[in-house]
């Protein structure tokens, strides 16, 4: 037998001295024989072999009762050995998971942010140590609640992380508080979910828009002709900063041709037509017409309250042109 076919076998045994030794510690045994496997689990747990190591830390996944410096060991191993271990193990509690937290590698933190059974804790630890891959996948863990405490931690680190704070922005459990928060941090079609989901308050929804941000697109439009409106309203869809929140906050402002060209755009019909359908003569083409500009059922109301606004304008003109006709007649 040359050297390397040596090796190879007496790797292999060891492997299959791992399994064995993983799967008798994760069944109940006596206290005086587990203390002698043990041992035998440390000595394997620094074997120079990480297929060996692998193999330990893999069958070990599942023992509830392990010693504090055997899982340690595994835990701070390479993320081949240690990251099915750490999915898995329920070796630590909480309060030793947050103490462990801090000086393991990143890989192993990014495995734990994706475990479903987190405890507030140590959710916060992980948005504490971790860097931005193992922070993500916390964030975007959608089978535990992330605590308010967690979250803050989160956007004070990344509030500049425009990414980030979309995947905070796409979860279902934020706090208000939280929401308020990003809600000036993340991209405008996240801000409009947000403000659907998490039915803000308008004098809220108005702070998230950024007032200054409508104010400055206010200035552009106020002026305008229809035409340099509907110009406007084209460039903002084409840099894909049009969004429902935005036309509904320079609509309530008195830019019909705004509101009108906005919708236009998003259904993909003629002025005219829209015009037409905004007189709310056909009230089931209002309907589809929402329908055809993907206006959520939330916001709808809104766009209903400006179609009546500036077709109540309207007729108010149009009453006041014929009935200065009719005195113009007279005299």
């Amino acid at each position: 037998m040359n050297a390397v076919s040596l090796v190879d076998a007496v790797k292999l045994e060891k492997m299959v001295l791992a399994k064995r030794v993983g799967r008798f510690l994760a069944a109940d045994q006596a206290r005086e024989e587990r203390a002698a496997v043990e041992n035998v689990a440390r000595v394997l747990a620094q074997d120079v072999c990480d297929q060996v190591r692998g193999v330990l830390a893999f069958e070990l996944r599942h023992c509830k009762i392990l010693p504090r410096d055997l899982a340690e060991k595994i835990a701070y191993d390479v993320e081949s050995v240690s990251g099915p271990f750490l999915m898995e193990t329920r070796a630590f509690s909480a309060r030793e998971l947050v103490a462990l937290i801090p000086g393991l590698k990143e890989h192993a933190l990014r495995t734990l942010a994706q475990r479903s059974d987190l405890h507030d804790a140590v959710t916060v630890a992980l948005a504490t140590n971790g860097m931005e891959p193992s922070v993500t996948s916390l964030v975007r863990n959608d089978r535990i609640n992330l605590c308010e405490k967690a979250c803050n931690k989160v956007v004070d680190r990344f509030a500049d992380n425009r990414r980030m704070m979309d995947h905070m922005g796409a979860r279902g459990d934020l706090p208000l508080s939280i929401v308020e928060r990003i809600a000036d941090k993340v991209s405008d079609h996240c801000r409009e979910l947000l403000i659907e989901r998490y039915t803000v308050e308008e004098d809220v929804a108005a702070k998230v828009t950024g007032d200054s941000k409508i104010e400055v697109l206010w200035q552009k439009i106020k002026d305008a002709s229809p035409a340099q409106v509907h110009a406007f309203a084209t460039e903002l869809r084409a840099s894909r900063r049009l969004n429902h929140l935005l036309v509904v906050e320079l609509s309530e402002k008195g830019s019909a041709a705004f509101f009108e060209s906005a919708l236009a755009l998003e259904a993909g019909l003629p002025l005219g037509r829209i015009r037409e359908i905004l007189t709310l003569v056909d009230p089931g083409a209002f309907v589809r017409l929402m329908q055809m500009a993907n206006v959520s059922k939330s916001m709808a109301p809104r766009f209903l309250r400006l179609a009546k606004k500036f077709h109540g304008a309207r007729q108010q003109d149009a009453g006041e042109n014929s009935q200065a006709d009719e005195e113009g007649e007279v005299v």
